[in-house]
């Protein structure tokens, strides 16, 4: 966003006058739809990795870094071990189990119901 934007932006919020607002509405949505956007590829690729992160987890205990080696190139484009361990801890850790091995990496099973 540009700094003309914010600081049009600002003036609107302190009930001052807005000089162009049709550009200040064009750039506040393009702004917007970029988010979303990125928000919603971020949502599909973290969607696609779990059904390989869960058909590759068992109740053997795994590192992140083995479960990714073991998907090979069928991870999400761009899709990182860094982010698989990131889901494993924010957004998957109800379905999941991490073992603390001490001062070896954390290992995970999948949750039996």
């Amino acid at each position: 966003m540009k700094k003309n934007t914010l600081m049009n932006i600002v003036a609107l919020v302190n009930g001052q006058p807005v000089d162009n607002m049709d550009e200040l509405r064009k750039e506040v949505n393009e702004e917007w739809n970029r988010l979303n956007a990125k928000q919603e590829k971020n949502r599909n690729a973290y969607e696609a990795a779990r059904e390989l992160a869960f058909e590759l987890l068992s109740d053997t205990p795994m590192t992140v870094k083995a479960i990714f080696a073991a998907g090979g190139d069928r991870w999400p484009q761009d899709f990182t071990s860094a982010k698989l361990q990131y889901a494993f801890l924010h957004y998957w850790n109800d379905e999941i189990i991490k073992h603390d091995n001490g001062k070896s990496a954390y290992t995970y099973t999948i949750k039996t119901k």
